[in-house]
């Protein structure tokens, strides 16, 4: 299968299913087969239809019961890597994938267990240097104004994760609010998908408003990365709106 698939012979279901079951034995222990289960997958799933790069929602529901071993997770680190990988590198992505695929770094941070926690020493409820990362790659940040825009599900894990974990790497605080930004951004000014800058303050509808309100509000207290998020909203948008608490509107 290797050789067939270096001549550039595409891989077939059959491969990718047998590539999954052989996985399943070695539960990632064999680094070399990591790596091309890894690359050999991605190349499937990516480039098997039309438009190549983008993962369809059929293509997205087979990786998905390929992925979830049970309760949510990962069964492994190589499908870990594979998962975050497919995510990083597709021009479009599922919401359910994309989903699962934070999911598995949210676990990690809020429990300090799981396949994304495994090979150091991980405390729970702390965001740590490899879980901004991964989530920097699943965001594909790399990628400026182009990154990859989160779904409302994703920032409420998001939300989730800066209310319940503190982290001593101030990337969080950016990663957070700019991820939180580009998503408002496009929720705010949907024509503007492609191109937008993340140097401008949001300017948020009411309904946007209310939601970003609720959810800062939602534990009590103003996080560090969340005070982050707030000076990234505009604070003219505040006279078009009644949901923002006073204490809130303070703090832009």
């Amino acid at each position: 299968m290797r050789q067939r698939w270096q001549d550039g012979v595409q891989l077939q279901a059959a491969d990718a299913d047998a590539l999954f079951a052989l996985q399943g034995v070695l539960a990632g222990r064999n680094k070399g087969f990591n790596a091309l289960f890894e690359e050999m997958l991605t190349a499937f799933v990516l480039d098997r239809n039309e438009p190549k790069g983008s993962i369809s929602k059929e293509q997205g529901a087979w990786v998905l019961s390929m992925l979830d071993g049970g309760e949510g997770l990962v069964a492994n680190a190589a499908e870990l890597g594979l998962l975050i990988r497919l995510v990083e590198q597709a021009d479009s992505v599922p919401d359910e994938l994309a989903s699962f695929a934070l999911h598995q770094i949210q676990h990690a941070a809020m429990t300090g267990e799981g396949p994304a926690a495994k090979g150091r020493i991980h405390f729970s409820r702390v965001i740590d240097t490899q879980d901004i990362v991964n989530m920097a790659r699943l965001f594909q940040v790399e990628k400026g104004a182009r990154r990859r825009i989160i779904s409302r599900q994703e920032a409420e894990m998001l939300f989730d994760m800066a209310e319940g974990c503190n982290s001593e790497d101030p990337a969080w605080d950016g990663l957070f609010a700019e991820t939180i930004q580009a998503h408002l951004l496009a929720t705010n000014q949907p024509s503007n998908t492609g191109g937008r800058s993340l140097t401008t303050p949001v300017v948020l509808a009411d309904r946007d408003s209310a939601w970003l309100n609720r959810r800062i509000q939602h534990d009590g207290r103003v996080s560090r990365a969340e005070r982050a998020l707030l000076a990234l909203v505009d604070p003219r948008q505040m006279a078009a709106t009644n949901n923002w608490d006073q204490s809130i509107s303070q703090m832009i």
